[in-house]
């Protein structure tokens, strides 16, 4: 008589396959169902983390801080020093909690600037440094848009030994390209940023077979870069990107894995990882590309690609990410004349439809 298959916990099964991140800035969430290696964030979990009650005193320094700070960098405002501020120092309470990483995104409203992007990773750097002299800035990564200005920005700052991920990835031209410029991170959106904020929107045209892709393509070439998975909706979803190097989780699909449970067999049968062959038939390795010094050439193939839908749901969660960094900077504003735990009331948490272009946004 055969002895039953062993029952396994679905979370560590993910855990003993692929490096799994913490998509949350709440520390309790790296309590409850570390380990953890990074910790990953964005203009909206910042958002609604700084909204919470229990953060106002951390908000109210970070206010005081860049009083203190402003005339330092005389570039920005003060909404938006702040905002960076209070960014680090909510992420701070979660770094002893992970072993990797802590990841800030730069603010998309200068996705179509170098320069800016540059400034910004620059200006998170020494502010991590300012509010913990004892953080190791090894462990900083800065999450830049992947455009080409956003791209470009990321070879600067690996020259300076600040370390990025190329954020809002929808296309292998925008993984070779991160791959290209040093990015030790690409991090392919399963889902159009909207399907992920909006339950009622149906998301057709997925990505996870970008994170096969990228992924052979850069063990087939020599990349150090690593595809860190984002943006998927269910457990269902995790377990079939199980095998990629890495990927950022949810709260909810945490707690969804972690009363998940079955035999391993069962597990491995669910990922596009799990079998070579279908792998080689289904997402063959691209030939070689290189797009660092040709702009042109990127940004036709970049267009071109999937009858352009990749650079369409870019620019759409580019925006919605400029959306939640303005909604940021307009709470801090409110500061002067309410409490942080009235501000939220007064906020539009709709995702606006407004368009930006590069010429707006590098001012």
């Amino acid at each position: 008589m055969s002895t039953p298959a062993a029952i396994v916990d679905a979370l560590d099964y993910v855990r003993s396959r692929s490096q799994v991140d913490v998509d949350s800035l709440d520390v309790q969430v790296s309590i409850e169902y570390g380990p953890f290696s990074d910790c990953t964030s964005n203009q909206i979990d910042a958002y609604y983390t700084l909204c919470k009650p229990e953060h106002s005193p951390l908000l109210k320094r970070a206010t005081v801080l860049s009083q203190q700070f402003k005339a330092e960098y005389p570039s920005v405002t003060r909404e938006e020093l702040t905002f960076e501020i209070a960014s680090i120092l909510v992420g701070f309470l979660v770094v002893p909690k992970i072993t990797g990483h802590l990841l800030i995104m730069a603010n998309p409203l200068y996705s179509y600037s170098t320069a800016k992007i540059i400034e910004t990773g620059q200006r998170i750097a020494q502010l991590c440094k300012r509010l913990d002299s004892h953080f190791d800035l090894s462990r900083l990564c800065i999450k830049v848009p992947a455009t080409w200005e956003g791209l470009q920005a990321c070879r600067k700052l690996k020259d300076m030994g600040i370390a990025t991920l190329a954020t809002t990835m929808f296309c292998m031209e925008q993984a070779v390209l991160a791959a290209e410029v040093g990015c030790i991170y690409m991090s392919p959106f399963c889902h159009e940023l909207k399907a992920i904020l909006d339950s009622t929107y149906q998301d057709t045209d997925t990505a996870f077979g970008l994170c096969v892709q990228a992924q052979r393509y850069f063990e087939q070439y020599g990349y150090s870069a690593r595809v860190k998975a984002a943006g998927m909706i269910s457990a269902a979803e995790v377990l079939k990107l199980t095998g990629v190097a890495a990927m950022t989780v949810a709260p909810d699909i945490l707690q969804e894995l972690r009363s998940l449970k079955n035999t391993k067999a069962e597990l491995d049968s669910q990922s596009l990882f799990q079998d070579e062959l279908s792998m080689k038939k289904d997402y063959p390795i691209m030939e070689r590309e290189s797009f660092a010094d040709d702009e042109v050439s990127y940004r036709t193939a970049f267009s071109l690609r999937n009858e352009g839908k990749g650079h369409l749901k870019t620019i759409q969660a580019i925006n919605i990410f400029c959306d939640f960094q303005r909604n940021a900077e307009v709470m801090i504003k409110a500061l002067d004349s309410a409490t942080v735990e009235n501000v939220p009331a007064t906020i539009d948490h709709k995702v606006s439809n407004t368009v930006i272009h590069s010429e707006q946004v590098t001012a």
